[in-house]
């Protein structure tokens, strides 16, 4: 009787269980070593490189412009490549083939 129950119910549950599995984010701590600017591509802002490389295509992550925090990230990573902070950054999606940031920690 349990064998058949498990049968029954131990598929949908693991499809419900897996249809609400969060998105993996990715993050990743280093220097920014490249801090990139580029006008010809709409709603981008700031692409960087990071030492260590970062583990995306061509170890670039770059920030949308939709991002609720655009203006604060900008500022945060352009004072961390000024002064040589180190820096966490977050991502939980590709846009093209680069990396889009969702959450940036600087520290000393």
């Amino acid at each position: 009787m349990n064998a058949k129950l498990f049968k029954y119910l131990g598929l949908p549950c693991a499809l419900v269980m897996l249809g609400n599995t969060p998105s993996l984010a990715y993050d990743a701590t280093g220097t920014i070593n490249q801090y990139h600017l580029n006008s010809q591509v709409p709603g981008r802002g700031v692409c960087l490189q990071i030492n260590p490389t970062l583990p995306t295509a061509g170890g670039w992550i770059c920030l949308w412009k939709d991002n609720p925090l655009y203006q604060e990230i900008t500022n945060l990573l352009l004072e961390g490549y000024s002064a040589k902070k180190t820096c966490t950054v977050s991502w939980t999606t590709y846009r093209g083939t680069y990396a889009a940031i969702d959450w940036v920690s600087c520290f000393n």
